[in-house]
């Protein structure tokens, strides 16, 4: 995974690293964390969240995404239903089981990402196969939602047959996030901005 660095921040890039295992994404090492002083009995210390600051980007490959993706999917995986998440030439793949009067159907979903103005990945189901059983994609998805273990910065909306995958959500102590620039399966670039939520301090003295 190669990377580039803006400012005097040396370790940003570990941050984000550990963002993406989060696509416990232990997160996606060396921690960058403001230290907070000053503290005294009689005043509290309150933040305001200002506009993010770019610190950095990231570039990756398809294989590498894999890589982190199964390494982050195995604490999410439960007894009975398992499941894997895969980047293909062409798109991204889910492949599960649907339990059916207690027999596990083969379950795959293949969805085309997209990017959001916010930074998030929006993936557009494009095709599923569900055994032979004739299911609408709302039924199926609603189905994902209510039955495996989901990381929670993943949206899932039957109605639209989409789900968004909120990079921006995910949260850690150094007010690092992810924003996608770039998700190119076929020339295989995919590229993130590593931002950073600019914070404000404000000490209020209590009574």
């Amino acid at each position: 995974m190669k990377q580039r660095r803006t400012g005097n921040k040396k370790n940003w890039w570990k941050w984000a690293f550990l963002l993406l295992l989060a696509l416990n994404i232990a997160f996606w090492g060396v921690i960058i964390s403001r230290v907070l002083s000053g503290y005294h009995s009689n005043t509290i210390t309150s933040q305001t969240v200002k506009n993010p600051v770019k610190v950095g980007t990231i570039t990756t490959t398809k294989e590498q995404l894999n890589q982190t993706l199964a390494s982050y999917l195995n604490d999410y995986q439960s007894k009975g239903m398992t499941y894997s998440v895969q980047l293909t030439s062409t798109n991204i793949e889910f492949q599960g089981t649907y339990k059916l009067l207690g027999y596990n159907v083969p379950l795959y979903i293949y969805f085309e990402p997209y990017q959001l103005k916010s930074g998030a990945v929006q993936l557009k189901v494009t095709s599923f196969s569900v055994g032979n059983l004739p299911l609408p994609a709302s039924e199926v998805l609603s189905y994902i939602k209510s039955s495996y273990k989901l990381p929670n910065f993943v949206d899932i909306i039957p109605e639209k047959s989409v789900v968004n995958i909120n990079l921006q959500k995910i949260d850690n102590d150094a007010g690092i996030y992810l924003k996608s620039t770039a998700i190119n399966l076929v020339s295989d670039e995919i590229n993130f901005d590593i931002l950073k939520k600019k914070t404000e301090e404000k000490l209020a003295r209590t009574e």
